[in-house]
């Protein structure tokens, strides 16, 4: 016994030694600092996934949320890579956590007996298949889109198994409070600049989208891009402003409300006000109980939106200093968005032509074809419409006709649900899927589109428990 707890430790020690060796010898190149980022990160991850499962999805979310920022402070001191290595973290222990989850459901039937939407799970079916379209080039091409398409589709199935209503709100009280900080970023982006460190990043990435004047770059706060940042921020605002409309510390969400609204409009992102309108629309009728008042509320709201559309033209984005481009900019874009100065008319032309590509390739391009994989890989062409539903049309054909399935009954069981029950947690869902609409599954997102999904697949798991309790009431 003795000598096999001699060698046992021995072997431990050489573990710890050949680790250390390894370590040192990455350590000598600057370029392997990410690496090595990582390699702590995933050990550490890994070890909280044992002990808290599920539930590590809060720290996915944080580190996510400021990932970007991290990869740009990085850069002084380990240059800069697209294929960083810091990317995967999340996917790669989302993947471990859902074949985890899968192998519980093979093995145990103790889970519930409410099952995943049909349409999902074809949906997901159909997804893991167009990772290996020849269509969207190399295999690797496939692998990597998964990241922006499957990963968030697992935390579908990770929520309906496993996420109870006390872990949804502690995710959106989470979310709201980092939201916050960034929004708040951005803002002072917009009024001072971004760091120098950020500049070099632009500088390498080439990111022209950015730039709204020569010298005057668009927000991005800590993400990776400028519009994953403002559909962050929005996710953060329909929290508060949800919470707001429920009387709940008035004075806690009414700055979160304020802040990232500014944020949202110095960002100068002009198609995500259209869709928060409609989500605060709906929010505000949907919390009144009587139908009468459903009717006043809607009346109002209306008026109020036009009177602030009308009155935008009279706002001088001069009295806004250096934020007056961005300024400039989102109210040019909101009076006249069809104009043909402005975006509008380019961005329904790409989302037809994604609609009609079904008739041209029913099976699609693969999902590659509208990920930052078409970016990265020299046989893949980027097809990327900047709207998921017509996205989905071009990446899986047919198929895309599953996912507007699955887009349009989440908001009908989100509706059903706040009709059976008007729970914080279901009006909040249901005002960021309005939000985020046209951007539940985005090619370029790695925070948002996590959070969007796992909330979808909470409320299918709540109406299934209704449709259940439904059932069994009238059969009795």
């Amino acid at each position: 016994m003795a000598t096999f707890l001699y060698r046992r430790r021995l072997i431990e020690l050489g573990v710890l030694l050949l680790a250390l060796f390894v370590v040192g010898r990455l350590s000598i190149s600057t370029g392997n600092v990410r690496v090595l980022i990582f390699a702590s990160l995933f050990i550490f991850t890994l070890a909280m996934v044992a002990v808290i499962r599920e539930r590590i999805i809060i720290f996915l979310i944080i580190y996510l949320a400021f990932m970007g920022l991290i990869r740009r402070a990085l850069i002084p001191i380990a240059s800069w890579s697209s294929f960083d290595p810091l990317l995967i973290l999340a996917p790669s222990i989302t993947v471990i956590l859902a074949i985890s989850l899968f192998w519980e459901l093979k093995n145990h039937h103790n889970l519930g007996e409410e099952k995943p939407d049909k349409l999902m799970v074809t949906l997901f079916i159909f997804g893991c298949v167009q990772m290996f379209n020849p269509y969207s080039g190399s295999p690797i091409s496939g692998f990597v889109a998964a990241m922006y398409i499957i990963v968030p589709w697992l935390w579908y199935f990770i929520a309906f198994y496993k996420l109870k209503q006390k872990d949804i709100g502690v995710i959106l009280n989470i979310v709201e409070v980092i939201g916050t900080i960034i929004a708040l970023y951005g803002i002072y982006q917009t009024f001072f600049g971004i760091l120098p460190f950020e500049q070099m990043w632009v500088d390498l990435t080439g990111y022209a989208a950015l730039y709204l004047a020569a010298d005057t770059v668009r927000a991005i706060g800590t993400f990776p891009s400028a519009q994953e940042f403002v559909f962050f921020t929005m996710i953060t605002f329909m929290i508060g402003f949800t919470k707001l409309t429920y009387k709940k510390n008035l004075l806690l969400h009414l700055p979160v409300v304020l802040i990232t609204l500014l944020s949202i409009f110095f960002a100068s992102s002009r198609t995500i006000i259209f869709f928060i309108a409609i989500a605060i629309f709906m929010v505000l009728i949907l919390t009144k109980k009587t139908l009468i008042r459903k009717i006043t509320t809607g009346i109002i709201s209306i008026i109020v939106f036009y009177m602030i559309w009308m009155g935008l033209p009279n706002l001088n984005p001069a009295w806004f200093g250096v934020a007056e481009p961005a300024v400039s900019h989102m109210i040019e874009g909101l009076v006249d968005p069809l104009s043909e100065d402005q975006t509008g008319l380019g961005h329904i032309e790409r989302f037809v032509d994604g609609m009609k590509s079904i008739f041209t390739n029913p099976v699609g391009h693969g999902i590659a074809s509208v990920t930052k994989a078409a970016d990265k890989s020299a046989t893949t062409e980027a097809m990327s419409t900047e709207i998921d539903i017509s996205n989905m049309i071009v990446a899986m054909g047919v198929g895309g006709i599953i996912y507007i399935a699955v887009v349009f009954t989440t908001i009908y069981k989100s509706i059903y649900l706040i009709n059976k029950k008007k729970n914080l947690e279901y009006i909040i869902s249901l005002a960021i899927f309005l939000g985020g609409f046209g951007a539940w599954i985005n090619g370029g997102f790695y925070t948002a589109t996590i959070i969007t999904w796992l909330l979808v697949g909470w409320i299918h798991k709540q109406y299934s428990i209704y449709r259940g309790e439904d059932n069994a009431f009238s059969s009795y």
